[in-house]
């Protein structure tokens, strides 16, 4: 699909999707160094991907170990998938199958400890379209059209990847939930402070479905950061994990939904 950007859009981004995101106040201090798990299962054919590494204090420079050895399972729709190791500290499943509605747990054991977590995955919506709005300085961000079920409260997570590389460091991820929205047809534009996405650049923006606490997790992720970064760096302080034992690090199960456009 190819866009034509030739004028200014219209701000047509309203109050109530302004609000629609919590604030939590996370308190910014170094951390001990810790495990940090952080592993995925969707709704697209697989492997998927667990990936187990050690964190970094904040002021310590963006050094973060991989952890070899570890014994990885993922329980889901009546089967035990053992994960392999097929690279230091990423993980990799054999046969699981995500589908909708389902519930997966996941176990790692590392040094004798365990590490248990659970994520249902949400039933999938469909990123319809993208559209465009023209900002300050000509800054182009891009716009996700897509009608929320009524009736469920929803937690989307956009991703935005540039000629096939996703942003760095966290950039062009958007966290958004429908408390103010519920059930509408919702026009999200992606604001990420990037002059990356320009004409000739082919844009895809990744739209996943995911539950509360990982949402919440991601999000004060996004606020330690500062402008959104985390997702490839453990976070510098301790965000409410959806893992049990105190350590860094989310399991999500989600629904993926895409869209990619060549800007001209």
């Amino acid at each position: 699909m190819r866009i034509n950007i030739k004028y200014p859009a219209i701000f047509f981004i309203s109050i109530f999707l302004i609000a629609c995101k919590k604030v939590i106040d996370v308190k910014l201090k170094n951390a001990d160094v810790q495990t940090v798990i952080t592993g995925e299962v969707n709704n697209m054919p697989g492997p998927y991907k667990v990936t187990i590494s050690k964190s970094a204090t904040f002021t310590a420079d963006n050094n973060f170990p991989p952890v070899s050895g570890a014994k990885v399972t993922i329980t889901g729709n009546g089967i035990t998938d053992t994960l392999i190791e097929k690279e230091a500290g990423s993980y990799f499943t054999q046969k699981l199958e995500g589908k909708p509605g389902e519930t997966y747990t996941l176990k790692v054991s590392i040094d004798g400890k365990t590490y248990t977590s659970q994520s249902t995955m949400p039933k999938p919506v469909r990123l319809d379209s993208l559209s465009f709005l023209l900002g300050n300085r000509n800054n182009i961000y891009p716009v996700a059209n897509f009608k929320d079920p009524p009736g469920i409260h929803n937690y989307y997570q956009f991703t935005e990847f540039v000629n096939g590389k996703r942003f760095g460091n966290g950039r062009g991820v958007t966290l958004f939930d429908d408390r103010l929205s519920d059930g509408r047809y919702i026009s999200r534009t992606l604001y990420d402070d990037s002059s990356d996405i320009k004409t000739g650049v082919v844009l895809k923006v990744e739209m996943k479905c995911i539950d509360e606490h990982v949402f919440n997790y991601l999000n004060e992720l996004l606020q330690i950061s500062g402008y959104g970064g985390g997702f490839s760096s453990p976070a510098p302080d301790n965000p409410e994990s959806n893992i049990s034992g105190g350590i860094l690090g989310y399991f999500t199960a989600n629904t993926v939904s895409s869209k990619t456009v060549e800007i001209e």
